[in-house]
């Protein structure tokens, strides 16, 4: 119960409702007659993530890939002090994702909507540690597109805490822009260029990738220090990857 609840922040109880009877159908479709957690997983992810690609093309490499970079994100995550914790990964293909990682938030960061500098550099590290698995294991020539949207993530939040959150020292406690929707949810925030001159938007442009740079650093230096040395490969694993 803990493990759903951790995965179901802001469900109303008409949404856990609904949530069961996904889970239902995933178990009357396997011919189980009682619910399990494996059939709420499944239900989760529909619910959360949208369905599954059943048709989608699925090689090795694929997987492999897929595999590796989802694996960079959690591993970031685990290894970052005070982050949420790690809840699923999958290379299952879903909408326009071709796996993910998902953190169980913290529920007083949930209700309070109040974030720290370091959850904010950590939020960024993890978002980049997938682009990075993929430079360390593949090399540079190899790294994908598959991290666009981690990318645009981490660059909004960096521009946040520069423009919004006072979280620059060269900048200084002032609010450059305007916030408009969730700022944690990978959506672009609104501009109010009018208010910025050509010298200061010169200045938040370096401090937004001085923030960046950073979280790609840190994140790498966890990804490299940690690897384990004799796995070569995922591919002796990928029978029990979901």
């Amino acid at each position: 119960m803990e493990k759903i609840a951790r995965r179901t922040p802001g469900f109303s109880g008409a949404s856990l409702a609904n949530l069961m009877n996904e889970a239902a159908i995933f178990a009357a479709r396997k011919n189980i007659k009682t619910i399990g957690n494996e059939q709420i997983s499944d239900a989760l992810d529909r619910v959360t993530l949208g369905p599954e690609k059943k048709n989608a093309e699925s090689t090795v490499q694929r997987r492999e890939l897929v595999a590796y970079h989802e694996a960079g994100h959690a591993v970031v995550g685990a290894l970052m002090p005070d982050y949420d914790q790690v809840a699923k990964i999958t290379i299952t293909p879903r909408g326009n994702a071709g796996g993910l990682t998902l953190f169980a938030p913290n529920e007083d960061r949930v209700d309070s909507g109040l974030y720290t500098r370091q959850f904010l550099e950590s939020q960024m590290a993890v978002a980049l540690g997938g682009r990075i698995a993929e430079e360390i294991i593949f090399g540079d020539d190899e790294v994908t597109t598959g991290a666009s949207s981690d990318l645009e993530r981490v660059t909004s939040t960096a521009k946040m805490m520069v423009t919004q959150f006072g979280m620059s020292q060269r900048i200084g406690q002032v609010a450059l822009e305007k916030p408009e929707g969730s700022p944690f949810m990978g959506r672009s925030m609104g501009q109010d260029q009018a208010v910025m001159s050509a010298e200061t938007r010169t200045l938040v442009d370096s401090e937004v990738s001085r923030h960046v740079t950073g979280a790609y650093q840190r994140a790498k230096h966890l990804l490299v220090e940690n690897r384990y040395p004799h796995l070569k490969s995922f591919k002796s694993l990928m029978g029990s990857v979901r």
